[in-house]
């Protein structure tokens, strides 16, 4: 219910061309199947090493060493090791989706795709949303826009709605924040607007880094000036920190995953202050959504 209107079915597919340091899911960076280790649900029974000679006492176990054949997953009896992911079809989401229909239409939700980024997979996404489209599905993509302009134009016929992020508007300070700078960013979000796309912006709110009042300014000035205006609203999503324990506990290879979480030391904004950010969004006459904590 929060990856845009109504009730939804979001896919999380994997791959990412940016490095957040607030990332919600670090387990999608990499765009290659992983096997994944949660420590939390870990009893140290060691039956995962009896199956597979590459596991060491620590329970881990080198990367060139693993094939993902599975065989530890089969006999991990709390679940801990799994794949972080499995394949599917644009046919196999379609059908999924017309078995969810009647939840979709009550609600005037539909299919949402996330990542990670999952313009990476254009082809597949296109292919996917058109067969949503013909069966009447509403269709949302959450992107962060850092992919070459041709894979929005394979999509732009059937998605219903970008749910596009906006993280920092300084070129130089976006690139020591993500690993990349935002020049192809945000050409794609004008084109989207000039498009005539539905568009709504979402900005993470992260302490210190994007949530101050110049940022608020800024990306007023941007939108009333050079997307003329031509978005649904903003929504603000303040910090939080549910994906702190994805870091450290979910890998089962030695050369680690993304952990240890860089930010872990920042606290959360008030709901009044992310009010305040809004009133400056407001003055623009900018419609805004503040996500409350």
């Amino acid at each position: 219910v929060h990856d845009g209107p109504g009730i939804r079915t979001t896919y999380f597919l994997k791959g990412c061309p940016l490095r957040c340091q607030w990332c919600q899911n670090p387990e999608s960076m990499d765009p290659k199947q992983q096997l994944c280790l949660t420590r939390l649900k870990c009893i140290g029974c060691g039956q995962c090493r009896t199956v597979c000679p590459g596991i060491g006492e620590d329970l881990l176990i080198d990367r060139a060493d693993c094939n993902l054949c599975g065989k530890c997953i089969s006999v991990c009896k709390t679940g801990a090791r799994h794949m972080m992911a499995r394949e599917m079809t644009p046919e196999q989401i379609a059908a999924a989706a017309k078995r969810e229909k009647v939840f979709y239409d009550t609600s005037k939700g539909g299919v949402t795709f996330s990542g990670g980024e999952c313009m990476l997979h254009a082809d597949f996404l296109a292919e996917t949303l058109r067969l949503l489209k013909e069966s009447g599905i509403h269709t949302v993509i959450d992107t962060c826009g850092a992919v070459p302009r041709a894979s929005f134009e394979k999509v732009l016929p059937y998605a219903d709605l970008y749910l596009y992020d906006v993280k920092k508007l300084d070129c130089a300070e976006h690139r020591r924040l993500t690993g990349a700078d935002n020049g192809q960013i945000l050409d794609n979000l004008r084109f989207l607007c000039a498009s005539g796309a539905d568009v709504i912006i979402r900005v993470p709110l992260i302490p210190g880094l994007t949530d101050g009042i110049s940022d608020m300014e800024a990306l007023a000035a941007f939108i009333s000036g050079e997307l003329g205006g031509r978005i649904r609203r903003v929504e603000l999503l303040p910090y939080n920190k549910l994906a702190e324990s994805k870091y450290e506990n979910n890998t089962a290879y030695r050369d680690g995953g993304c952990g240890p979480y860089p930010l872990g030391a920042l606290t959360p904004q008030t709901n009044e202050y992310v009010a305040s950010l809004g009133e400056v969004l407001r003055r623009q006459n900018i419609t805004v959504f503040c996500e409350k904590l």
